[in-house]
């Protein structure tokens, strides 16, 4: 009797297990189209995720310039550059990460030139865009080209050289104090040409305590070799912030920085040995970068002090210093373009400092001053900062917007002379 009950009860069961397996096959089936399709579309994600950062890495071969408005003025416009300077024939240089770009005098795109080499770093990350949006760094290499055609360059705390001939980069110098949370090495007015030939640079590192001797570097073969022109001892100054040449009369000028007894303005004529300051020992000598007329030496000041902040005028022939304007902010960019319009541009989110908007303030005829407010700080992890060309004498203002609200980070701005001297003519701009 139990197994005829058993066998009637497989029976009664039997359909119902034809079902679910059947049920269960389905399943099989879909789940392995799903894998298969999860497949291919892992593998679609991934080839395009190469094929970007490939893309990325490389750059673009051109970036195109675009007609615009900002700050109501007409200007040029492009993506992702960071300028870098004028050459004596007027090609505008720019760094996309490390990837070096050049606008020829009239036309309308930047082509790809080079790319600037990191050696086996971490530093080398710093070749992908959202790398350098996440960290914030888009300031990753100084470019120097050399009217020999020669190349100089700073990346990942080592100086390179490149032969006109082309070629790779050589490295000729590694920098003592650089990476995260020491510094970047050198600011981008702390590097100059000088009329023989001569290149120098200034070490930028944050030398909190004071600890480190600083150092100022001189090469005579285009940044081939570098040999030490003077050394700062520990607790003299902190670091320098601008090696610049003046026009008028071939004299190399120093900033230091940063506290009163470590800020001097100085020059020198024999690449640093020795230094003939016009002034120090006060928040008014603390400068990023000096500009220069026939008559006169012009700078904004780098501290947060709200009485001496402001633009200033030293005469060459007196020795006399006026203030020209209070300005609410440091000032870390100053140039001169070549008609004598002079421009400088503030910083926004300094330590000691609770401005939170950047201004471009053009002064023409050296007296003439107009504001114009550019835009306001983004992220609090960074200061907005409006980053000139290097050199001095170019035809037009070429700048990029970093950490703004207001524009894409890295935009690169250029505007004609004429169109910044028509701002002096008018009350304050705004974006």
């Amino acid at each position: 009797m139990e197994t005829t009950h058993t066998k009637s009860l497989n029976l009664q069961s039997s359909p119902v297990s034809a079902r679910q397996a059947h049920l269960i096959r389905v399943l099989h089936k879909c789940y392995a189209l799903l894998k298969l399709r999860l497949f291919w579309i892992l593998c679609v994600t991934i080839l395009v995720g190469l094929a970007y950062l490939i893309g990325d890495y490389y750059g673009p071969r051109e970036i195109p310039l675009h007609e615009d408005r900002v700050w109501g003025l007409p200007c040029l416009r492009a993506k992702d550059l960071l300028v870098q300077e004028y050459d004596p024939d007027g090609n505008i240089w720019a760094t996309r990460g490390m990837v070096t770009y050049r606008l020829s005098p009239g036309e309308s795109k930047f082509v790809r030139q080079y790319r600037i080499p990191t050696g086996l770093s971490v530093f080398w990350f710093r070749n992908f865009s959202i790398v350098r949006r996440l960290t914030l760094r888009p300031e990753c290499a100084e470019v120097f080209p050399m009217p020999n055609g020669d190349v100089c360059a700073m990346s990942a705390g080592r100086m390179w050289h490149r032969p006109a001939r082309g070629g790779d980069f050589e490295k000729t110098l590694t920098l003592r104090h650089y990476g995260i949370g020491v510094g970047q090495g050198i600011r981008n007015a702390g590097l100059a040409r000088l009329e023989d030939g001569t290149i120098m640079f200034g070490e930028y590192f944050l030398n909190r305590h004071r600890r480190s001797n600083v150092r100022l570097y001189a090469s005579c073969d285009s940044g081939r070799t570098w040999q030490v022109a003077r050394e700062f001892r520990p607790g003299q100054i902190r670091h320098i912030h601008a090696v610049q040449q003046d026009p008028y009369t071939q004299k190399a000028w120093i900033c230091t920085g940063d506290r009163d007894p470590e800020a001097m303005v100085a020059w020198t004529e024999d690449a640093g040995k020795t230094l003939n300051p016009i002034g120090q020992g006060s928040p008014v000598w603390r400068v990023c970068q000096l500009v220069f007329t026939k008559t006169a030496v012009f700078w904004g000041t780098d501290t947060g002090d709200s009485v001496v902040r402001g633009i200033y005028r030293w005469d060459r022939e007196t020795g006399d210093m006026t203030k020209l304007v209070d300005v609410p902010g440091k000032i870390f960019y100053a140039i001169r373009l070549a008609k004598g319009t002079i421009i400088m541009s503030t910083v926004a989110g300094a330590r000691d400092d609770k401005n939170e908007t950047t201004q471009l303030w053009v002064i023409a005829d050296g007296e003439k001053v107009a504001k114009i407010l550019a835009g306001t700080r983004a992220s609090e992890r960074k200061k907005a900062k409006l980053r000139f060309q290097r050199d001095q004498g170019g035809v037009s203002l070429c700048l990029t917007c970093l950490n703004h609200k207001e524009f894409n980070d890295g935009d690169l701005i250029i505007i004609a002379e004429q169109a910044l001297r028509t701002a002096t003519d008018r009350a304050d701009l705004e974006s």
